[in-house]
């Protein structure tokens, strides 16, 4: 079955009675899982289980929970028979846009978000594929070294700037934007994705319109540029001729490498080189950082705050935050090893209870009223149970 047909055979609108019910029964992971999606359009089974989920089974389950009360929906690329069954592509279904929406206090009707229906043939997909991709390898690389983690996953120049004063047909939109947490401060880069589809002419004049966007935006040099193409040649070009092109830009660092070396040494290795510096590898710990920026916490970083075996995460993980420690307690010395082992085991089995929990709850008829899918499903924002107990004659 092609992704259009996937998509297709789900029920195009959802009422506000639905996605309030559904709500209710979301956690704080569930909710953050639909606000990435939002940000990031699409991520695979892999990458979700890689920042949200301590086990792989677990990751499916909740998942599918997610995908049947329409929080998210899913749907197979195609790929050679030989291979096998490809990896779910999640995206944000119709629930799941009243979460974000409610997230960002603003009614569903006004969110800025429509249901694609054929991603097999979106323009854009490889390339967006590619950069999350790209952003997950940085998280997973991170996990093994502790002095330097992933604070921060936005799109475009979010995690940098949120308000340019130009233009937008005339700044920079950077493909995503991270933030790293270093020894020696607070790095943040942008990435542009290159996939050898534009001229060379096309990348130099990437490098004009960011030196006029920091400009206007008296941003300060903290600011990274990372070029990955897709050939050493490219690479060389890039460096020959955007030179020049970098040195007129004083508010940031312009780095290039290519996905070879970024598979041979690893992401965080030394294999970026920079355009207006030193012509030497350097690694993204070393990149232009800003000193004295409050960053996330190292058990807050993208990929760990979720599989920390911790108590207080189940405030987190309970719905309505109901049957966890209190957030205020503090928590387990980190280098109790005995204390972090009975912890885990206490873990495993909450998860055990609450996947029987939620199987015998899906198992279980729940019977849905006609009123209760509304077309206008635009026309409030989550609405409480005595709204929706009034619109129904209760």
């Amino acid at each position: 079955m092609s992704p259009a047909k996937q998509l297709a055979t789900r029920r195009a609108r959802v009422g506000s009675s639905v996605a309030w019910e559904v709500a209710k029964r979301t956690t704080e992971r569930d909710r953050e899982i639909a606000w990435l999606l939002y940000r990031q359009k699409i991520l695979t089974t892999d990458q979700l289980r890689l920042l949200f989920f301590s086990s792989l089974r677990r990751c499916q389950d909740r998942l599918l929970w997610l995908h049947r009360h329409r929080v998210i929906d899913r749907f197979y690329p195609a790929g050679p028979f030989s291979l096998g069954k490809p990896q779910a592509h999640w995206l944000l279904d119709e629930v799941g846009a009243y979460l974000v929406a409610a997230r960002l206090g603003i009614e569903r009707k006004r969110l800025a978000w429509d249901r694609q229906q054929d991603f097999q043939e979106h323009a854009q997909l490889a390339h967006r594929l590619e950069c999350n991709a790209f952003v997950c390898r940085v998280i997973a690389a991170t996990l093994s070294v502790d002095n330097v983690w992933v604070s921060a996953w936005e799109l475009g120049w979010e995690t940098i700037k949120r308000r340019w004063p130009m233009p937008c047909y005339e700044s920079a939109h950077p493909d995503a934007s991270f933030t790293l947490s270093t020894p020696y401060g607070f790095v943040a880069i942008a990435l542009e994705w290159d996939r050898a589809t534009e001229p060379m002419a096309t990348l130099l004049s990437k490098i004009k319109r960011y030196g006029a966007t920091l400009e206007s935006a008296h941003a300060q040099r903290m600011n990274n540029v990372c070029f990955v193409v897709p050939s050493e040649r490219r690479a060389e070009a890039l460096l020959a001729e955007g030179r020049q092109e970098a040195k007129h830009v004083p508010e940031a660092r312009f780095w290039v490498t290519t996905t070879a070396r970024l598979r041979r040494n690893g992401l965080l290795g030394e294999v970026w080189r920079c355009l207006d510096h030193e012509d030497r590898p350097y690694g993204m710990a070393e990149f232009e950082f800003l000193d004295g920026v409050r960053t996330t916490t190292r058990e807050q970083a993208l990929g760990r705050r979720w599989q920390v075996p911790m108590p207080e995460r189940w405030a987190e993980l309970s719905p309505l935050r109901a049957g966890g420690r209190r957030l205020d307690q503090p928590p387990a010395a980190e280098n109790d090893d005995d204390e972090l082992a009975r912890e885990w085991e206490r873990r495993r089995a909450q998860e055990s209870a609450e996947a029987e929990q939620e199987a015998r709850a899906a198992s279980a008829p729940q019977p849905h009223h006609a009123e209760a899918l509304r077309s206008d499903s635009g026309s409030g924002l989550l609405d409480g149970s005595s709204d929706v107990g009034q619109r129904q004659g209760l």
